[in-house]
């Protein structure tokens, strides 16, 4: 076979048909390829970081559930603010049913942000009362437990007590602030009437 020009061109255009599909679309369609691995892997990074944070989310609402049911708890333990007058008379009957005699039992004027748990615009309020008793301390301490077994939020604030001359042993006076948490009474807010023009 004889090898001319026309037939070493030909070998060379049919040896520049691979390099030239090479260079014209497979490389660029490599390129193409690395570029969307490297787009996939962000996007598989970005949504394993959704997925993560789904999962907090979802421990985040679980955690709110139960906060709103412990909020749900605790209002239910609250009393009106109208119901105040019946909680003195249970601590009263609470007294006597310890066999002490209860010397008074009564309110004190709340002062504005006298508790550290409050705000003045809290929908829950604080009444400080001041009950004064006197009687065995046995009998006491049975009140202070039975006190604390209250289905109330309450708080004793100060106790005082004393041992008096005339008495029997083991008697004691005792004097102790005591503070109830309450649900205020929400008034309707009315709205100004404009003077007519």
């Amino acid at each position: 076979m004889k090898f001319g020009l026309r037939e070493i061109v030909f070998i060379v255009l049919l040896m520049m048909i691979p390099v030239g599909a090479w260079w014209f679309v497979f490389r660029p369609q490599n390129a193409h390829n690395a570029e969307m691995r490297r787009q996939i892997s962000t996007r598989q990074a970005k949504l394993r970081k959704i997925n993560k944070t789904a999962a907090t989310i979802g421990d985040l609402e679980k955690q709110i559930e139960s906060l709103s049911e412990a909020i749900g708890y605790f209002k239910s333990k609250l009393p009106d603010e109208k119901e105040i007058d019946k909680i003195l008379q249970e601590i009263w009957i609470l007294a006597e049913s310890n066999e002490l005699q209860a010397k008074s039992i009564r309110t004190r004027i709340r002062k504005s942000r006298q508790s550290g748990f409050l705000t003045e615009d809290s929908e829950q309020a604080e009444q400080p009362i001041v009950v004064q008793l006197m009687g065995d301390f046995r009998g006491f301490y049975a009140f202070l437990l039975a006190l604390e077994n209250q289905p109330r939020i309450m708080r004793i604030r100060t106790i005082n007590m004393e041992k008096k001359d005339k008495c029997p042993p083991g008697h004691i006076s005792a004097e102790f602030e005591m503070s109830i948490f309450f649900e205020r009474i929400r008034k309707e807010r009315s709205w100004p009437q404009r003077p007519p023009t």
